[in-house]
């Protein structure tokens, strides 16, 4: 399962990945589209299912992200956020990142509370959130670092999101964001 959201309470939130639910069904209904003579009957009927497929999986998705969006709006008056860059991930991730439609559920958000979009080029995740030293480089693929200046063991989604919720707070509060150390 992929992480759709995590919060700064160390808390996850799994994305349900309909699309992928859905794909042994929708590949057994494209072969079978694929079967038929072009123009036919058959043809339609078989479009019109795979048609209705794809719609479900939308309508399926559409409502998991109203049902969290809410949820989130009731618990949080403001919500922070890193402005991700989804075409950058999708090419490098490709399917997955398609079926999580994270900017949609952005977009859904925003319409129900205050959403603070922190800059993408922040580095949240590769900043200690107990002394604020910076690393130099953080693959994607590590998980989890330990940060060599205090010995912080940080797991690395929780800790950017401890940092762009901090990052957040002081925008709010009028101050510009910076990467310096934290206090």
């Amino acid at each position: 399962m992929i992480t759709f959201l995590t919060l700064d309470d160390q808390s996850e939130i799994e994305s349900p990945l309909f699309h992928l639910k859905n794909l042994s069904l929708q590949k057994k209904l494209n072969r079978n589209l694929s079967k038929k003579k072009k123009g036919s009957n058959n043809r339609k009927k078989a479009k019109v299912l795979l048609a209705k497929l794809h719609i479900k999986t939308a309508n399926q998705r559409r409502d998991y992200f109203h049902k969290l969006s809410n949820k989130l709006a009731k618990e949080y008056d403001t919500i922070f956020m890193e402005d991700l860059n989804m075409k950058a991930m999708q090419m490098m991730w490709g399917r997955k990142i398609s079926d999580l439609a994270f900017s949609e559920f952005v977009n859904i958000l925003e319409y129900k509370t205050h959403v603070v979009k922190i800059d993408r080029f922040f580095p949240s995740s590769k900043t200690c959130s107990h002394c604020g030293h910076v690393l130099e480089k953080l693959d994607t693929r590590i998980r989890e670092w330990t940060c060599p200046s205090c010995n912080a063991s940080h797991q690395r989604d929780v800790n950017a999101a401890i940092n762009i919720k901090r990052v957040g707070i002081s925008t709010l509060s009028g101050e510009t964001v910076r990467a310096t150390k934290v206090a």
